[in-house]
């Protein structure tokens, strides 16, 4: 029979495992130019994305249109921003950006939506560092000072790994000596460095990369966005989503060390049927605009959302207005729908 010692440590090399399995699929990933599943993912969408990268077939489309899916379900991504944001140290304080950007991005004006969206990591990383440093890093914007917060990070998440730990076993007879107390510690800073190495690798290696270096891979790059370096950077939703998946990934790395912040989404349910209402209301005028747009922008790319979309949900779209409105106002329709696909 395992102990107590065994047990813990057993616990988070699953977990560990689980993270480098991830970490596999991010590294093919990273040849399409897309970021990272992050925390907030399910364990099925590593087999998905390995058996999408494994045809070899349409491999770019077919990771577009996983990532686009899990954004338009609308119900989740609200409950991301109002369940989760909304609780996060220095990020909350960006929770009208991150919501205007995705309003934009649901309208398809994904200039906006981008420049809206990359200021907030930036900020939230520097919020943190002066929190951590003191107010003389308020004028820090050097992304490699920025990124160093996350060294603090770290250990904050191993104190409160500690506490919990001694927490778990106040009430046993005896407490892991210190050798194991430090592996098992040990073993969760692996844990939470993996999480965040995929946020650090990209903002450093691709949307912060200096410019100055020839070698840039990736063109979807901040210095290049911000002082129009080039004429041709691809305002898309694939570049979007990039971008939020960083602040999935950043809202996972501050909730985690925090113990006021939950591991489940705060937001009141019927509150966030309220705002699906909203949200889809939107998303229903942004596809009708859609040629229009195509045309004024002279940009046949710009894509129907409806491709991403459940069937049920996507058979809305093409109901007459008051339909929609009475269907609307039927939270159990609602609800009724998302239940059967199980969210």
């Amino acid at each position: 029979m395992k102990n107590s010692y065994e047990k813990e440590i057993e616990n988070i090399n699953k977990e560990i495992s689980i993270v480098k399995q991830l970490d596999e699929v991010n590294s093919s990933l990273r040849k399409y130019n897309w970021v990272f599943l992050h925390p907030y993912c399910q364990v099925f969408e590593i087999n998905t994305l390995k058996r999408i990268i494994s045809e070899n077939d349409d491999t770019e489309e077919k990771i577009l249109t996983h990532f686009a899916k899990r954004f338009l379900d609308l119900r989740s991504t609200i409950h991301f921003i109002d369940g989760f944001i909304s609780t996060r140290p220095f990020l909350k304080d960006y929770k009208l950006s991150i919501e205007e950007s995705v309003i934009l991005c649901l309208q398809k004006d994904f200039n906006g939506a981008i420049n809206t969206l990359i200021p907030v990591i930036e900020g939230t990383l520097r919020k943190l560092l002066i929190d951590k440093k003191g107010i003389h890093k308020t004028v820090e914007i050097d992304i490699s000072e920025l990124l160093k917060v996350f060294n603090y990070l770290t250990e904050d998440y191993i104190k409160l790994q500690k506490e919990y730990l001694q927490n778990r076993y106040k009430n046993s007879d005896k407490y892991f000596d210190k050798n194991q107390e430090k592996n098992i510690l040990k073993k969760h800073k692996e844990y939470y460095e993996l999480w965040t190495k995929q946020f650090i690798d990209y903002v450093r290696d691709n949307l912060y990369a200096n410019t100055k270096n020839n070698n840039i891979t990736d063109p979807f790059n901040r210095h290049v966005i911000f002082h129009s370096l080039n004429d041709k950077i691809d305002y898309s939703l694939a570049n979007y989503l990039r971008l939020f998946n960083c602040i999935h990934l950043l809202s996972w790395s501050i909730g985690s060390i925090y113990k006021k912040c939950s591991i489940l989404s705060d937001a009141n349910e019927e509150d966030v049927l309220n705002k699906w209402v909203d949200y889809f209301n939107i998303l229903i005028v942004s596809e009708s605009l859609t040629e229009t747009k195509r045309n004024i922008y002279n940009n046949k790319t710009i894509r129907d959302f409806k491709n991403y979309l459940t069937p049920e949900i996507e058979k809305l779209l093409t109901q007459p207005k008051l339909k929609i409105d009475t269907i609307l106002k039927t939270y159990h329709f609602i609800k009724k729908e998302y239940d059967k696909h199980g969210n």
